[in-house]
């Protein structure tokens, strides 16, 4: 059986510039943002005149009745970490259509590049000759938030680009809403300005009709996209974003990474134009040795972490600020914060296998936020604000009822003790140490036995004696004891531990909650023992929470715990190296495959799902977790690989 991704990522570069596809056929609706709104790409080819549509739907808003033309049929579909491949054919031409993004996690430059490409090639297969025309457009609502919006149209040495007519970088924050500010950029010697008669100028074999470049603004919704015609049989679009400004970082807007490397948008631009060969090769390279790593684990695991890899890293943004790397994450269809600490903490497997200076980046700025004093508690932050504006908290008027205490100490200090162990250094550790301490001698007091309070899994509410955070705080004190050397930290973790194996521990798993006999949870938490040989638990304890895993099993994973049908994916990835048990690996991950594959909710990878039936878990009518960074932990299984 082949593999059905729940939506297909095409343009991936940011939490703003990033379009997918919904449907099982490229043509089977629009393209559309991660959050499901819709950022229409068309693609057209035309055979001796007649015309098939690979891409999108040639009625734009779809208000009024339209007979889409013919598509070509769409036969194969591949998704490597770096590019989606689909190839369409009929009896005449078959066409190969490639979207590639160079997010290469040791290349911070090209990562940082808000560019990503289209290419095609057309083979004859009748051994015909044909007249062969290729019609491709991108609509100026991908510049705007909303349709009321007013967008211009302007030609640039290089590009044809389009924007919002009142330009006001940084002027929102939020989760359901996509960028007002800045330029979409075609690179391509063809591209011009038209509306949706070119489009059906096109289907007609009429001449395109072609609008002025300087026309006056006009709301998205009075359509007019970046077009181009091409009648080689070969050929490729640059798509890039020029977001002016990226992130507000604590009151000072700052610029993207790359341009560290290019200086201005439109030289970076240039080189996005020129060097696509030698990119895709380096891109070739790094997906061959991801994939073959990945295909040893199993087939399902390694389609998985393809399909994961773009959606993780173009959840965030890298940005400089005063020398220092920041990677920024937003937490995608789960309140939009930025720098979630709960959500960096399941995302680093993937960073710490490929580079851990991403794991810095990702740190930084919840330890600034922890060294202000707009900071008042002596637990770590959970977040520093909602995307774009990394300023701090703005929700719950910090509140304790509204923080997660033992959890981000916990997260942090186990962030930080794995960072240390991958890169090989604990410089970052010494630098922050007076913090972590701090975070340290918390988990000592209130560690073992959590009073009333939230934890990452905070969609389940508030929890009194959870067992799941008492071992977070066990492993974090016994990690960051090794890591620093500490005889008091590493003392009392191995105590608690002692304490939590007499108290928590069933015939079968443990306990949810202390105070709960009848109950029982998943134990992530644990992973970490033992990827970072810390040795508070014996082997035993592993076995005996796989047994009950194994048994609890439903058609698409294993429940969160005793609680609900629900689970979280990236929960699941962890438990599979928790042992040696390859029957139980292969198991999971088919399980997490054939969610994917039946989902009825087309989304990019949501981690909150029910693991008995093919559905998303939703907060709202519109809204559920998806396109979130935490996807990274499934990297867990090749981070384990790379042991150092």
């Amino acid at each position: 059986m082949s593999f059905r991704p729940s939506a297909v990522p095409l343009i991936t570069v940011d939490p703003y510039f990033s379009i997918w596809s919904f449907a099982d056929c490229l043509y089977d609706d629009h393209t559309r943002h991660w959050t499901g709104q819709r950022n229409g790409m068309l693609g057209l080819l035309k055979v001796d005149g007649e015309a098939y549509r690979f891409m999108g739907k040639v009625e734009a808003f779809g208000e009024r009745y339209y007979a889409e033309p013919q598509a070509l049929p769409q036969i194969k579909l591949e998704v490597k970490p770096l590019t989606t491949i689909y190839t369409f054919a009929n009896e005449q031409v078959e066409l190969t259509l490639r979207f590639f993004t160079p997010l290469l996690p040791d290349r911070l430059a090209l990562l940082s590049r808000p560019a990503s490409y289209i290419e095609y090639d057309i083979a004859i297969k009748d051994g015909q000759r044909h007249d062969i025309e290729v019609y491709f457009d991108i609509a100026g609502e991908c510049s705007v938030n909303t349709m009321d919006q007013k967008v211009v149209f302007r030609r640039g040495t290089d590009s044809v680009y389009c924007g919002n007519a009142e330009q006001k970088p940084l002027n929102a924050s939020g989760d359901h809403i996509r960028i007002d500010w800045g330029y979409l950029h075609v690179a391509h010697p063809g591209a011009f300005v038209t509306d949706y008669d070119g489009r059906y100028h096109f289907l007609t074999n009429k001449e395109v009709a072609r609008v002025n470049i300087d026309e006056a603004a006009l709301p998205a919704s009075e359509f007019r996209c970046i077009a181009l015609i091409s009648d080689k049989l070969s050929d490729r679009i640059c798509l890039a974003y020029d977001d002016i400004k990226s992130i507000e970082y604590f009151g000072e807007p700052v610029d993207a990474y790359y341009k560290k490397e290019y200086g201005t948008f439109d030289n970076m631009l240039k080189h996005a134009v020129s060097d696509l060969e030698q990119v895709r090769s380096l891109g070739s390279a790094f997906e061959e040795r991801l994939t073959e790593e990945a295909a040893k684990v199993s087939r399902e695991y390694a389609e998985i972490a393809a399909l994961a890899y773009r959606q993780t890293i173009a959840a965030h943004k890298l940005v400089l600020h005063d020398g220092e790397l920041l990677f920024l994450s937003k937490e995608c269809f789960s309140n939009g914060c930025i720098a979630t600490l709960d959500v960096t903490y399941p995302s680093i497997p993937l960073f710490l296998k490929y580079n851990p200076e991403l794991v810095k980046g990702m740190l930084r700025p919840i330890l600034k936020y922890a060294r202000s004093e707009a900071w008042t508690f002596d637990f770590a932050p959970h977040d520093c604000g909602q995307y774009p504006l990394c300023n701090g908290q703005v929700y719950g008027e910090n509140k304790l009822e509204y923080q997660m205490p033992v959890e981000e100490c916990g997260n942090m200090l186990l962030s930080v003790a794995a960072l240390s162990r991958y890169e090989g250094s604990n410089e970052f550790a010494l630098q922050e140490k007076p913090l972590l301490d701090k975070w340290a001698d918390y988990l000592l007091e209130h560690g073992y036995d959590p009073g009333n309070q939230l934890c990452t899994d905070d969609f389940a509410g508030h929890l009194a004696h959870n067992c799941n955070l008492s071992m977070k705080a066990i492993v974090a004190l016994g990690a960051y004891g090794k890591l620093m050397n500490e005889r008091k930290y590493s003392r009392a973790a191995k105590e608690m531990a002692d304490r939590w194996r007499a108290e928590a521990r069933k015939d079968e798993g443990s306990l949810l909650a202390f105070d709960q006999p009848d109950s029982w949870s998943i134990k992530y938490n644990i992973v970490w023992d033992k990827l970072l040989e810390v040795g508070l638990f014996d082997r035993e304890v592993y076995e005996n929470e796989i047994r009950l895993y194994s048994r609890k099993m439903n058609r698409y994973g294993v429940p969160l715990d005793s609680r609900s049908d629900y689970t979280k994916l990236d929960w699941l990835a962890w438990t599979t190296v928790f042992t040696d048990n390859d029957e139980y690996s292969e198991r999971l991950y088919k399980s997490i495959w054939d969610f994917i594959n039946e989902t009825v909710e087309r989304v990019p990878i949501t981690d909150w799902y029910y693991s008995s039936t093919p559905h998303q878990v939703k907060y709202s009518r519109y809204s559920g977790f998806q396109n979130r960074t935490v996807l990274g932990g499934v990297y867990i299984n090749l981070l384990q690989q790379a042991h150092p």
